[in-house]
């Protein structure tokens, strides 16, 4: 649902308008831009992923170990992107900087080989290479470049198949190049934010739910098998 009131936002330029009506469909000025090859409402231009959005890469984290007489982080990689964190989830020293450090909630995007974008709902982590840490630039909210930037993936991926190749990874200057409509004023993203960040929020509450029950059955699982415990 919250990704097809984007598509109806931003894409298809149905944001309601002062008087709460969809905005194109209810004769909104569009004019035609250059750079997007298609009409924009005016009051908006064409920019790029740089200007609603931070992207800081994780560590090479096996170069910042763990000492033994301090409590360890787990390092956040693809496979952890997938499937959380296990008893295989290598650990970093919880003495990185806060930048690469990962919370409920966080936007990630893996930029090499495997290009995908999650929120991010298994704890605390620190984030290895070849995953951006995504963040707010110029105040435009989660829900805005969150969006933005999965659609701009699959941006990515039809250029490579036209290409008949395999895009290895993104770089800065992939994100630089991008184009993509912003409002001047914010303002309309701040109220998708209000109407998405529940949802977001409710999706790290119920994947955190999920990481517990997960947890106490591995936990219980191997004490039922044994005979410790009954269900009676």
């Amino acid at each position: 649902m919250a990704k097809q009131l984007y598509d109806y936002w931003f894409v298809q330029f149905d944001f309601p308008n002062e008087e709460g009506k969809p905005y194109k469909s209810s004769g909104g000025e569009m004019l035609w831009n250059d750079k997007l090859k298609r009409n924009i409402p005016v009051g908006w231009h064409c920019g790029n992923l740089f200007e609603i959005a931070v992207f800081t890469n994780g560590l090479a984290c096996q170069k910042f170990r763990p000492k033994d007489d301090e409590v360890p982080l787990p390092v956040i990689k693809i496979r952890e992107m997938h499937d959380g964190i296990s008893v295989d989830t290598e650990e970093v020293t919880s003495n990185i900087p806060e930048s690469v450090k990962v919370y409920n909630g966080d936007v990630l995007f893996s930029w090499s080989a495997s290009l995908e974008v999650m929120l991010w709902a298994y704890g605390l982590g620190g984030l290895n290479q070849h995953i951006f840490k995504v963040t707010s630039a110029n105040d435009f909210p989660k829900s805005f470049y969150y969006f933005q930037l999965l659609d701009y993936v699959d941006v990515f991926k039809k250029m490579a198949e036209a290409r008949k190749t395999t895009m290895g990874h993104i770089t800065q200057d992939h994100l630089q190049q991008s184009t993509i409509a912003i409002p001047d004023n914010k303002d309309i993203a701040d109220k998708f934010e209000e109407l998405i960040s529940p949802i977001f929020k409710q999706i790290v509450k119920l994947q955190e739910e999920i990481s517990n029950l997960i947890k106490q059955r591995d936990e219980l699982l191997p004490l039922l098998m044994n005979g410790q415990i009954t269900i009676e």
